[in-house]
């Protein structure tokens, strides 16, 4: 599984000061602790700060450091495009999707850089209540990206999990729909894992189930905070039972280096 760091990013009340201190110190930590847990790719969002200056002071701290790919956080072209210039390409942009405005501003960026993008099943009525209206924005969005000739192996579909707590339908929803992308369009697929237990206590333990499921279901990576080694250890353990570990290499592996957590 494709592991996305998700601890650089301005929603965070300490790493958006740090950002807006310039602490650099914090932000290499930070950068070299998620590449040590086992991160593919280091997500970065300044969103919540001067996006595009702050896209660009943070890339370029994390590459003092770290030549990790960074997946681009942002809806902002301007910060995209930066960002774009900074990796030389070795990046993965988050995210696209059917809205107008992203179809116009951000999807002739991710056409143009032929880098991985995270899709979501979004389009301008906002996310889709079942699964055959997100397989129908969905097809949309590869019949677009077909028009531009783009790889559809580097596409990573999000068709977007709800919280548990407002529909208890919403996983069982999500699950369906990682499958059916996989049945009809053979593509990626990827999610974050916050969203399905929000506003529920011991939200943690919901995600680490939430986690193994998809990855039962066929999911390809996920967005997720890596320093969790109890979350790291059910990746693992999920990969292990779905032959997706030859010989348990990795599971030995991280076992000899004392990284499994009950």
């Amino acid at each position: 599984m494709l592991i996305i760091g998700e601890k650089i990013n301005s929603s965070i009340p300490r790493v958006k000061e740090a950002i807006e201190k310039k602490d650099k110190a914090f932000i290499q930590e930070l950068a070299l602790k998620q590449v040590q847990a086992g991160a593919d790719y280091l997500d970065v969002n300044t969103a919540l700060t001067d996006e595009v200056a702050d896209m660009e002071w943070v890339i370029r701290t994390i590459k003092e450091v770290t030549d990790a790919p960074i997946c681009i956080d942002s809806t902002n072209p301007q910060a995209v495009k930066k960002a774009l210039e900074l990796t030389e390409g070795k990046a993965m942009i988050n995210s696209i999707n059917m809205e107008t405005d992203r179809v116009k501003n951000l999807v002739p960026i991710v056409v143009d850089a032929g880098c991985p993008v995270i899709a979501l099943t979004i389009d301008d009525r906002g996310i889709p209540q079942t699964v055959e209206q997100r397989m129908e924005v969905l097809e949309r969005m590869v019949e677009l990206l077909q028009k531009h000739n783009f790889d559809l192996d580097k596409v990573y579909v999000d068709p977007l999990v709800l919280p548990v707590a407002a529909n208890s339908n919403n996983a069982k929803l999500f699950f369906d729909c990682l499958s059916l992308v996989k049945e009809r369009f053979n593509l990626k697929t990827v999610s974050g894992l916050s969203n399905v237990s929000h506003q529920l206590p011991k939200r943690k333990i919901i995600n680490r189930h939430f986690l193994t499921i998809c990855i039962s279901c066929g999911m390809d990576a996920a967005i997720l905070d890596p320093l969790d080694g109890k979350l790291m250890t059910s990746v693992l353990v999920a990969e292990l039972l779905m032959g997706k570990d030859k010989f348990a290499r990795k599971y030995l592996t991280a076992f000899r280096k004392g990284k499994l957590e009950e």
